[in-house]
């Protein structure tokens, strides 16, 4: 019987660590997951710097985030963003609407470069995505499982209590034009969905 209880003992142990190191290193899995997904799903390289999760107030932040141009663009980066921050209300997961308490982007910046042939970075990222995301779709609606707010195959609802994207930067490069650079007004609002 004390065997039993040392090993159970033992056992209790090796899980609390366990469960210390994975919280631990959960911004390191993430951030990973970011840029392993991102780059496989784009076709380009994602980078982000840091990730920085509040598990107990359900809140995060994203800082660095950058998507590389597709081959035949420029150097520069085809988008790139100073900070991501997102609070959710623990309390509406699994139920309709998911209340999102904040989502505030800072400082996105877009580098479009369009070609005389039409096409531009930006549309090669976006068939990337679906010529990558095609089978990721299908494979993430088949293995969803229902929750007690939502039916299977009903879209996922989101009220947001405050959305702010400031700093929006747009810089085009367009064949045959002089390149401009357009910074889009502020949005903050309210309340939304």
């Amino acid at each position: 019987m004390k065997k039993v209880v040392i090993v159970l003992a033992a056992i209790a142990v090796l899980a609390v660590a366990g469960v210390f190191l994975l919280v631990g290193n959960l911004d390191k899995i993430i951030k990973g997951a970011l840029e392993g997904v991102g780059s496989e799903l784009l076709g380009v390289p994602v980078a982000v710097d840091a990730v920085e999760l509040e598990l107990k107030s359900g809140a995060g932040q994203i800082t660095g985030f950058t998507i590389a141009n597709p081959a035949g663009y420029s150097d520069k980066n085809a988008f790139q963003m100073d900070t991501i921050r997102l609070g959710i209300d623990l309390g509406s997961l699994g139920s309709q609407p998911t209340v999102i308490d904040e989502l505030t982007i800072q400082s996105p910046m877009i580098e479009l470069e369009a070609k005389a042939d039409g096409s531009s970075n930006l549309q090669t990222l976006l068939d990337n995505i679906d010529k990558n995301g095609a089978k990721a779709d299908k494979k993430a609606v088949e293995t969803q499982p229902e929750s007690e707010g939502t039916k299977k195959g009903e879209p996922a609802r989101l009220r947001f209590n405050k959305l702010s994207i400031t700093g929006v930067t747009v810089n085009a490069v367009v064949a045959g034009k002089e390149p401009e650079t357009v910074v889009i007004p502020d949005i903050v609002l309210e309340n939304v969905g």
